[in-house]
Parts: structure tokens; C-alpha cells; sequence
């Protein structure tokens, strides 16, 4: 589902059977979509938070001295399962550690620090390829991945601002894809000034942005680093078996809505799928007072799916044999008409939501980076034409003034620029009830800008403990639990406790630090100055 997992670990079926699903249930539907007019799945909104306290925020401090520096050497650490010592010339010790490749493999350092604050955790290490992919854990929770960008050489992997009590701690590495050799742990005190990665221009990326666009932007310019905003995947909107089973539990509903416009493509359509998708996200503006985000499994259009393929899985390489590369080099003419053509399509279904005055947090061409879905099986060169092609489309074409754009690329190297990008996200799969605050991810994507842009939390298995979050200043700006399975007992409104228990969940409902639908302003009437 994103970097910080490999392509064996992503839940293919689960998407796959979603959007099969999905499809099929508006094929044996009776009923067309709904008029704007008519479109009320829930309670109508009246009542607003006029008192949102939206002052500066505070930050946690570091008290870890600036000249900090420990090493671990890998030998001397504990070896679980198929852990085992190794010779190599360039390590620093008397040997290192290999075999952390199967589930019961691990390395665990224990480390004493005397003083509470922000550390840099680096992984001295050694692979034969790029890109293999490891777990830290922190005192048994998911802190992140450790993910190797040289190949036959030694190499440092750090994961930034780690936050540590006073005390004794075990950093342990577990296998996500394995077949790397560990040298040894090295433990420094970090010197980001987080407070800088707040510092947000309230400037969208279109200067023709309509009103409402702006005034969303500027409430989420304004939370920004003191609250995070409640988010949930619910393709049915205020009916979505989630959203019954989060009111349930919860008494609260979420502020971030979550829906794919996958059923709107040429190929999709052309197969007879149908959706609501537009009406849901207006009802959830406009009636329910809350805010949309949108995003788009693109299925590989007509003849650029390979016999025997699945069209409703087309959003995958597996099933593509789509050629981006050729299609952005000038080399595949047709298809490339065919993709403009499908960026056309919805680019209808969001005029719609322009002209009834709604804005979109629009999440398009996500993970590329992970290379699962035919967007990013290509050079981040195609992905970054393909990317800026959308947005100029979009903006300068159909005029859509009511995008807020989200780049979740997940690796610097496939950044487009601060000039089409708004909001910088990832997406983060750790377990199951792993609550850690992802700090380090978070200050990964705080690197991929050069301006300074709001960091989301755009899908995600567990909810991040809001204590965490705060204290470890990863404030992400909404977090957007993925749908099925994550949330619910499948195809019941029935929660599933399985990645997020009902105490966190409730914990994280009613966390000062979070905001729920009932706590949003009137977003229509929100400053725009």
C-alpha cells in the first residue's frame, strides 16, 4: 500500500474484492444516481463550533544534548530465529549480523538514554539490492521502515526524530522483505527544528481558487500543528457500514470523508458500473458539514488490459499493459488521448462538485513509488508528466477552482513541484494495533518540498494515539483509516478491532487534540482572509 511496505505485504485481494464489489453493487442497483438536489443520505448540519481554539501551538522540547552519540555494534545484540553473526572486511566491529529474513528473525539492541527528547536511530548495513525494506520497532512498536538506496556497498539508513523517555529501551529490526546484513546501531541526538515544518504559507497552489476552497484551506492552514482531523474511507458515504460502525462505537462522527471515483473511468463505466460518489461528497459538505477527500484507482483503459486480466483490478501492473513511459515520450499517441480522455471524465463528475460550491482534497496518482499500480511502474520522470498533465488539465482546461491537490508519491525523487502540490501525504500500514506517532515518516515528507506544505496521514491500518502524535510533535494534519476490513467486520456495520481496538478508537474520538464532525466550524462561513 506504500513504501514502508514491500509489494508482498500489500493487501491485494482486500482492494481487488472492494472494487469488485463496489461494482457490482451498482450494477444490481435499481436505482440512478441522485440529483444534487436530492442528494441527503443523513441529517442535515445546523449546528457549528463557533469557538475552535485555533492559537499557536506548543511543541514538545528536546532535552537530549546536542553532542549525544552511542553505537551498538550488531554482534553484541540479541539474535532471535535465524539471526546469526557475519564476517565482512568493511564492518566496524568484530563481525555483523545476518539471516533477519523470516518471521521469527530479529536483532534487538538495548539502549540506554539519560535524557527524554528526539534521537536519530541509524542502521549501519549492507545489501546486494535497492530498495529492500525493513521494520524498526521501538519497545515493541512499529517505528518505521528501514529502506536500503545503495547496492553492494555500506550504507547509513536513518530513521529522524525518534522520540525516546530517559531509560532503558529495546530497537529492535524485524524482516518486511530482509536479505540485509547489519553492521551496527548508531543512536545521535537529532537536530531538526520541527517548529520550521509548520511554518505554512496559507497560499493555494491555483491562485483562481474559488472561495470555499479557500476558506477550507485557510481552516486547515489553521489547525495545522494543534489539531488532526478524524478521517475514514467510506465509499457509501453517511450509509457506509464504517460510518455506522464508528457512530456506534464512537457517539462521534468523523471529520474527513474518504471516496474513490475509480467507478467514473471509461472502463468502469463501459462495463456498466455506476456511482454516487459525486452525491455522497455533496452531501457530506453541504449537508453534514464536513470535508471530502477523493481520490482515484485509475483502471488501464480499453486494449491496455491484457487477455485474461481482470478490468476491475486494471489499477494494478498486473493487470496493465500500460507503457507510461512510452505513453509521455511521445512514443504511444493513442494512449495517451485515452488517458486524457479518462482525466476529462472526471474532471465532469468534479465540475459538478465546483459548481455546487464544493471543495475537494483531491488525492490523485497515489503510491506511485511502491510501483504497484501502472502509474508507477515507469520512470519518476513519466509519473512527474503524467502528474503535472492532470493538474494542468484540471486547472487550466476545466477551470476546476475547487482542488485542494495532494501529492502521495511517497518518495522525493517523484515529487512534481511546490507549484502544483498542496498537501504532502503518505500512507502508512504498520499492523495491526500499532499506535505509534510515525514520527519519522512524518519528517520524511517534510523533506520532499522545498516550500513548506501541510503533511497528511491519507491512508492508514491503525489510528496513531493522539498522545503520541502530540507529544512526539508528528501532528499530522488528518489521518484516513483505509475501509473493509481496517474498520469493519467485512460487509458489516459491525467494527473490527482487529488494527485499531475500541479504546483507542473512543480515546482518539474524544482526544482533545483531535477533531471530530461536530467540532468543525461552519466551513462555508470559515475567514477567507
Amino acid at each position: 500500500m506504500n513504501f514502508e511496505r514491500t509489494v508482498e505485504m500489500k493487501n491485494n485481494i482486500k482492494r481487488i474484492a472492494a472494487a469488485c464489489l463496489a461494482m457490482m453493487t451498482v450494477l444490481l442497483s435499481a436505482c440512478g444516481s441522485k440529483t444534487m438536489e436530492n442528494a441527503t443520505f443523513g441529517e442535515v448540519r445546523n449546528d457549528f463550533n463557533d469557538t475552535l481554539d485555533v492559537s499557536a501551538p506548543t511543541f514538545t522540547e528536546s532535552s537530549v544534548p546536542s553532542d549525544f552519540f552511542a553505537v551498538y555494534e550488531a554482534e553484541d545484540a540479541t539474535l532471535i530465529g535465524g539471526a546469526k553473526k557475519t564476517s565482512n572486511p568493511a564492518f566496524s566491529g568484530e563481525a555483523g549480523v545476518t539471516g533477519v529474513n523470516g518471521e521469527q528473525d530479529s536483532i534487538v539492541f538495548n539502549v540506554s538514554v539519560e535524557d527524554s527528547g528526539f534521537y536519530d536511530v541509524t542502521l549501519v548495513s549492507y545489501t546486494k539490492d535497492k530498495g529492500r525494506t525493513n521494520n524498526l520497532l521501538i519497545d515493541g512498536a512499529n517505528a518505521g521502515s528501514l529502506i536500503s538506496t545503495k547496492s553492494s556497498e555500506l550504507e547509513d539508513v536513518t530513521l529522524h526524530y525518534i522520540y525516546l523517555e530517559a531509560g532503558e529501551h529495546e530497537i529492535a529490526i524485524t524482516p518486511s522483505w530482509g536479505w540485509v546484513d547489519y553492521d551496527c546501531l548508531k543512536l545521535t541526538a537529532c537536530d531538526i527544528n520541527v517548529k520550521d515544518i509548520y511554518n505554512v504559507t496559507a497560499k493555494l497552489s491555483n491562485p483562481n481558487a474559488d472561495d470555499n476552497t479557500k476558506r477550507l484551506y485557510n481552516f486547515l492552514c489553521d489547525i495545522y500543528g494543534k489539531y488532526t482531523l478524524t478521517g475514514q474511507t467510506g465509499d457509501e458515504g453517511r450509509e457506509s457500514n464504517e460510518y455506522l460502525a464508528i457512530k456506534d462505537v464512537t457517539g462521534k462522527e468523523f471529520a474527513v470523508l474518504g471516496m474513490d471515483v475509480m467507478n467514473y473511468s471509461g472502463t468502469a463505466t463501459a462495463q456498466g458500473a455506476n456511482s454516487e460518489t459525486v452525491e455522497r461528497a455533496y452531501d457530506w459538505y453541504v449537508n453534514a458539514g464536513g470535508i471530502v477527500q477523493l481520490w482515484w484507482h485509475w483502471h488501464s483503459p480499453a486494449g491496455y488490459i491484457p487477455e485474461g486480466a481482470n478490468w476491475y483490478s486494471s489499477f494494478y501492473k498486473e493487470s496493465s499493459s500500460i507503457d507510461l513511459d512510452k505513453a509521455m515520450n511521445g512514443e504511444d499517441e493513442t494512449l495517451y488521448n485515452l488517458l486524457i480522455d479518462d482525466i476529462d471524465r472526471i474532471s465532469e463528475q468534479l465540475t459538478r462538485l465546483r459548481d455546487c460550491g464544493v471543495p475537494v482534497i483531491w488525492r490523485p496518482l497515489h503510491e506511485a513509488s511502491g510501483g504497484w499500480f501502472w502509474w508507477g511502474n515507469c520512470s519518476p520522470e513519466s509519473y512527474i508528466k503524467l502528474y503535472k498533465l492532470m493538474y494542468d488539465r484540471m486547472t487550466n482546461y476545466h477551470n476546476l477552482t475547487n482542488l485542494i491537490w495532494v501529492w502521495n508519491g511517497q518518495d522525493k525523487d517523484w515529487y512534481p513541484g511546490d507549484d502544483v502540490v498542496d498537501i504532502v501525504s503518505t500512507d502508512i500500514y504498520a499492523g495491526e494495533q500499532v499506535y505509534a506517532s510515525q514520527s519519522a515518516s512524518f519528517i520524511t515528507c517534510s523533506e520532499c518540498s522545498g516550500e513548506r506544505k501541510l503533511i497528511a496521514l491519507s491512508e492508514n491500518g491503525c489510528i496513531p494515539d493522539p498522545d503520541l502524535m502530540h507529544r512526539d510533535n508528528a501532528r499530522w494534519l488528518f489521518w484516513s483509516v483505509w475501509g473493509g476490513d481496517y474498520c469493519i467486520r467485512w460487509e458489516e456495520a459491525v467494527y473490527n478491532e482487529q488494527y485499531t481496538d475500541k479504546e483507542m478508537l473512543k480515546k482518539a474520538y474524544d482526544s482533545e487534540y483531535t477533531l471530530t464532525l461536530d467540532e468543525l466550524p461552519n466551513l462555508k462561513k470559515y475567514r477567507l482572509d
